[in-house]
């Protein structure tokens, strides 16, 4: 794209106005942090104090990671330091990190958390490396790094009760609104603004097997995080103020039938069964209206090598419910191995890492960030990959953002009893009957986990 900044380029683009309105946006909801620093001591931060150390690093498949290790090598020159690492699938990756974390071998330096999974789990094993010390020793943190700038649901993300700071944030996903605006073009529809509004249109285009309304996950364990959305929408929550399972509410019931109700009638056949692959890909086949998920999977939309709706789709976010807007949100961080020899050296990693810089290729790559200055920066302005709204719809959804599973323990186990709650209630079972048994059974969860 070689317009000038302040041009739109083409449908894909963002104008100045926008970005400029945006940034200014996601500034004024920054976090204010204890961590002042100014510019002129950079020119004197040793990045080379740990010349010579050789880090390792595991790291989850992930868009962030994929856009990450390509800078490895100028990390390598900076510091003087060789890094090795290894990037595994999420599930793998954290299979073989509870492995060599229980082994105690030391052998992993920092690795890229889920925080939504590992934030409780990895805290209580005295796993994490508290950052707090780090963060506000000059010697260790570059000047220009401005905890300040990182967004508060980031920061609350890697935040643990007792104040520590875990992880320093790498990519918070929002879930978003993904529909067809030409097919909305053609109906003079604008984006739904409620519940109703969005299952009405869902109605309004399901017209099988050419169209279908509406898709969401239906797969046990991969829905309880779009489940999050319809929960938090409708008023309810997981847990009561001491701790206790919340899930036995009216709340809960009517969110369950909202929920698989939309599936049973708008969502293509099989869906029961869908992960958000299969979601992405009947949406990309242009089978499906509506889809919502996580802000990173828009990417894959917007190339016409993969997808066949490639600059036909809108993003906003995601519909008010009766107790308000919210959106689910997923944080992913690295942190520092409480077991690693290097600890301060892996820290200088971690850092530079999640720094500005770092924040910009990741955002001019489309995958998105949970700091403020970097969507007002001035190569993002000029070269932006994704269209106006998807810039839009992800900063909006960073405001109503709230955590997306459980802060527990034992998160997995929490996604395996709702989610086959929801998988048996999209297959005709009673909604009460299915939310009051997984209600049982997250307490019983809570009181063998959390004590």
């Amino acid at each position: 794209m070689k317009k000038q900044k302040g041009q739109a380029v083409g449908s894909q683009g963002m104008t100045r106005r926008d970005v400029l309105r945006l940034g200014a946006t996601v500034a004024a909801g920054a976090a204010v942090g204890p961590f002042v620093v100014t510019p002129g001591h950079g020119q004197t931060f040793n990045w080379k104090r740990f010349s010579g150390k050789e880090l390792f690093l595991l790291l989850y498949k992930h868009p962030w990671v994929d856009e990450m290790v390509k800078h490895i090598p100028e990390f390598e020159s900076l510091s003087g330091m060789k890094v090795r690492y290894e990037v595994l699938p999420e599930v793998q990756g954290r299979q073989k990190f509870t492995v060599e974390m229980t082994a105690g071998s030391g052998g992993i330096d920092a690795w890229h958390a889920s925080m939504h999974v590992e934030k409780r789990r990895a805290w209580k094993s005295g796993w994490f490396q508290p950052l707090n010390a780090f963060l506000e020793d000059k010697s260790l943190t570059a000047p220009d790094y401005d905890w300040a700038d990182v967004t508060p649901g980031a920061i609350a993300a890697v935040t643990q009760s007792d104040k520590t700071i875990s992880a320093l944030p790498t990519f918070v996903d929002p879930f978003v609104l993904f529909y067809r605006k030409d097919l909305y073009q053609q109906k003079g529809w604008s984006a739904p603004k409620t519940m109703a509004e969005m299952e009405d249109q869902a109605a309004k285009l399901h017209n099988p097997p050419n169209m279908y309304g509406f898709v969401a996950r239906g797969l046990k364990n991969a829905n309880a995080t779009p489940w999050a959305y319809v929960i938090y929408a409708m008023g309810g929550d997981y847990l009561t103020k001491d701790g206790k399972s919340a899930i036995g509410t009216p709340e809960w019931v009517k969110s369950m039938e909202w929920y698989s109700g939309m599936l049973k009638r708008f969502a293509p056949p099989g869906a029961v069964n869908f992960n958000w692959y299969e979601c992405s890909s009947a949406f990309m086949q242009g089978q499906v209206g509506i889809y919502y998920d996580g802000v990173n999977f828009a990417n894959q939309f917007e190339d016409p090598a993969k997808s066949k709706i490639a600059g036909k789709v809108a993003y906003a976010a995601m519909p008010a419910g009766p107790a308000g807007r919210f959106t689910p949100t997923f944080t992913n961080a690295m942190a520092v191995s409480a077991q690693s020899r290097n600890k301060e050296a892996a820290y200088l990693y971690i850092m530079w890492s999640t720094n500005k810089q770092n924040c910009i290729r990741e955002l001019l790559s489309g995958v998105g960030v949970g700091r403020a200055s970097t969507w007002s920066d001035p190569e993002v302005k000029a070269k932006p990959k994704m269209p106006a709204d998807w810039y839009e719809a992800y900063l909006a959804s960073l405001k109503i953002g709230k955590a997306g599973l459980p802060e527990i323990i034992d998160v997995t186990q929490y996604r395996d009893i709702i989610g086959v709650a929801i998988q048996k209630a999209i297959e005709g079972g009673n909604s009460a009957q299915l939310v009051a048994q997984a209600h049982k059974e997250f307490q019983e969860l809570l009181d063998k986990t959390e004590k």
